[in-house]
């Protein structure tokens, strides 16, 4: 224990040396505090002076990569954060600086410090063959986010995890290069992550350091997870071909190949491979992945009876894989290439040739910088012939096209004949009409030729007339110096390009250009449905067999919880039930608990007379947070105003806080003037002991008192009573109420009473306290 805890200490003792052992601003002459440009000035100096192509020192290389290396750590707000704050001069610490030949990251051999002390023969021999291929394909985490992530859009990526101590990328190393071997011809791009040195890239990937090596394939910005057990070529092609899917390149055969070809007016060009092999060969899916946003791919199986039309109508030959490009005229193909072994290289070359129809629509913003790429030159500028018109107008694009494909005038090579939407690119067409005056109002059929000089502006030329179909001519083409026209429209075309192509052309119009409109991508329904797919595919390929036995389990869990609280809180209902109904049939009027007059309320409402039987049980000895609810009335008024306070506080019959009852005013009316008494000391405009003796009992009948026995408070409500119009009637007449002036029907007393209930529970009612509850009387 002793031996493992001094070397424990003299490891640590080793990486701290290490990880100190750099001083970025002393190699670059800065203070700590140093600004960005005086840092990168200083650089500038030094790099100049140790540049090993201009300094004959012989350290000038190692200075040189010192002074590279500072000035990429103080440039990176976040290392030079964690270099200030805790000395780690590298992304992750305890790692080396990288040695001048080392490529991107030195292997790190944590026991050659370990020499010094205990020999120079102590050394642990362990070397990962074929490591050096790992260390060239390592990727940071900004070589990830600035080259790999934007090129799988194009290109699918391998990207393997490893790290220096994982005995399982030892035995896959010899297997990553021979996968190489096999990736490379094939437009495969492969990279590997230092999960030590980049654990924020590893985990990105779903990467743990007890399962290493990881795997993942990177295409189009998504990541797939490898989840075979066994790490071989064939189990991650199978993996690959399973992620490109069936849909890339569809079967074609004698019954659809003729649908297949026709169908270039959704502006791509279509690719017909052939061959006798029954599964695709991966080049050619990597080719269609690559190329999907230009051309649509198909596969015919030379087999006799199924591709007998195919293979005599354009001269296929058997004994060899095949690719053919068309456009628009699917009778001759553009471009034919037959090989025994089609190379990815020279396929890529044929279809950078040809990824275009000859007449291509003007979709988007990508598309319009290809086709009409900038260029501020005037003398090497390129023109770009546009049809403004509707995809249903076909005689007028098929007539451009004719034109465009026998064109031989000047500047052949220099432009480019395209069309476009008038409603689906309708800012970008009406800013060209506004721009000139003498244009009219609707361009259908009309052509207009433009030249992007930058990215903000675009300079312009509308044709005169509309295009018009063509018409029958003497001459079938376009010699190199003769040009006759076939009708008006192309003669003022053909005239104009060559005024342009000449010294003194000039394009007399200008605007300003707003990027294009996407006219392909998805709405947004369809966006979010693609993202939810996404996001459950993610999710299926980062969970293990482990994570999901465990989400399985604790959902079970949950669910077992939720079931036994069901039952148990299905029990207890019973149980009130069965109370409840054995309460009921026991009901006492002197019960000194609120509890047990509610639950008689739950079938009934017993109202009960406030007299002095029954004032300690319905006052005094009230249980905490229970109340009672009383109405003032006379035996004469009783008979009306006792069934409508009944009915209006029916709803509240279940509450097992509240208990209702009634009180004579003439047997309560000594206590009723000792409790307004109590609750309105003397002065503040507060009524005199005389005027209280003088309260008329006939002006207090529809009064309803709220008593809180435990806490000793009331609220008050009567129908004259101003407590819910304006509270600054308080301090003149709080309480008294005798307005000969005006009178109320005694069935109206309690029109106000439902709200003031409502204000009542919510707790916005005025409180009375008193100090005690008088005595309501002999009895």
């Amino acid at each position: 224990m002793k031996m493992k805890f001094l070397l424990i200490l003299l490891l640590s003792f080793c990486f701290e040396s290490v990880s100190s052992h750099f001083d970025p601003y002393g190699t670059l002459g800065v203070k700590r505090g140093a600004t960005l440009q005086e840092i990168r000035k200083a650089y500038k100096l030094l790099a100049k002076e140790w540049h090993p192509d201009k300094s004959n020192n012989p350290s000038a290389q190692e200075e040189f990569v010192e002074i590279n290396r500072a000035y990429e750590l103080l440039r990176d707000p976040e290392r030079r954060k964690l270099y200030d704050n805790r000395g780690i001069s590298e992304d992750t610490p305890n790692f080396r600086p990288p040695r001048p030949e080392a490529y991107a990251y030195s292997t790190f051999d944590p026991f050659d410090d370990l020499s010094s002390v205990f020999g120079k023969g102590f050394r642990f021999q362990f070397h990962m063959p074929d490591s050096g291929l790992f260390h060239e394909q390592t990727i940071t985490l900004k070589g990830y986010e600035k080259n790999v992530l934007p090129a799988s859009a194009r290109t699918p990526q391998l990207i393997l995890t490893y790290s220096d101590w994982c005995m399982g990328c030892v035995r896959a190393a010899p297997m990553w290069k021979r996968l190489g071997e096999e990736m490379n011809p094939v437009g495969i791009s492969m990279s590997t992550v230092h999960a030590g040195r980049e654990p924020k890239l590893a985990r990105n990937f779903g990467a743990r350091t007890d399962s290493l090596p990881h795997l993942v394939l990177l295409m189009d910005g998504r990541i797939y997870q490898y989840r075979d057990e066994t790490l071989s070529v064939i189990n991650i092609i199978r993996f690959i071909r399973e992620k490109f899917g069936t849909q890339l390149i569809p079967r074609v055969d004698d019954s659809n190949y003729e649908d297949f070809l026709n169908g270039w007016r959704d502006n791509r060009v279509r690719v017909l491979i052939t061959g006798k092999a029954e599964v695709l060969r991966l080049r050619y899916l990597a080719l269609a992945y690559q190329y999907r946003r230009f051309a649509a791919f198909g596969y015919a199986r030379l087999i006799e009876g199924e591709t007998t039309q195919i293979q005599d109508r354009y001269n296929i030959p058997s004994t060899m894989d095949s690719m053919f490009v068309f456009r628009e005229e699917v009778d001759t193909p553009a471009a034919k290439l037959s090989m025994p072994d089609l190379p990815f290289s020279v396929m890529t070359d044929v279809l950078e040739a040809n990824k275009y129809l000859l007449l291509p629509r003007i979709s988007s913003q990508k598309i319009l910088d290809e086709l009409c790429p900038l260029d501020s030159s005037r003398v090497r500028r390129r023109l770009c012939v546009m049809l403004v018109a509707e995809e249903e107008d076909e005689d007028a694009q098929e007539s451009l096209r004719k034109y465009a494909k026998v064109y031989r005038g000047p500047g052949k090579d220099r432009v480019g004949f395209v069309y476009v939407s008038k409603k689906g690119q309708q800012a970008f067409v009406q800013a060209l009409i506004e721009a000139d005056e003498s244009m009219v109002k609707n361009p259908d059929r009309r052509l207009v030729i433009i030249w992007r000089r930058n990215l903000s502006s675009v300079s312009f030329l509308w044709i005169p007339g509309t295009w018009k179909r063509d018409e029958e001519s003497e001459n079938d083409g376009f010699a190199e110096d003769i040009l006759p026209p076939w009708n008006s429209s192309q003669y003022e075309l053909t005239a104009a390009l060559k005024r342009l192509f000449s010294d003194d052309g000039n394009l007399p119009n200008e605007t300003t250009m707003k990027e294009l409109v996407d006219e392909n991508a998805a709405g947004l329904l369809q966006r979010i449905y693609n993202r939810i797919l996404i996001l459950l595919e993610s999710i299926k390929d980062r969970i293990r067999k482990e994570d999901l036995l465990a989400a399985v389990s604790v959902i079970a869990t949950i669910v077992f919880i939720m079931a036994v609280a069901y039952v148990m809180a299905y029990l207890v209902s019973l149980e009130e039930e069965t109370i409840q109904a054995k309460r009921s049939k026991a009901t006492s009027p002197s019960s000194n608990s609120c509890a047990s007059t509610a639950s008689t309320a739950t079938l009934q409402l017993k109202m009960h007379e406030l007299r002095g039987e029954t004032y300690n049980g319905m006052v005094r000895l009230l249980k905490p947070g229970c109340r009672t609810i009383v109405l003032l009335l006379d035996k004469e008024t009783k008979a009306k105003i006792l069934p409508v306070f009944h009915r209006i506080v029916w709803p509240y019959r279940k509450n097992k806080t509240l208990m209702f009852g009634w009180m004579y005013v003439e047997r309560g009316l000594d206590w009723y003037k000792q409790l307004l008494s109590l609750a309105l000391p003397l002065g503040e405009g507060n009524p005199d002991p005389q005027q209280l003796e003088s309260i008329n009992p006939r002006n207090c009948i529809g009064t309803i008192l709220s008593l809180n026995g435990h806490r000793k408070y009331f609220c008050i409500y009567h129908a004259k009573h101003l407590e819910g119009q304006q509270r600054a009637a308080y301090a003149e007449e709080p309480l008294l109420v005798d307005d000969s002036s005006s009178f109320i029907f005694v069935e109206r007393l309690l029109d106000g009473l439902s709200n003031w209930l409502d204000r009542l529970f919510e707790g916005t009612t005025h409180r009375y306290h008193v100090n005690y509850w008088p005595e309501f009387g002999n009895k």
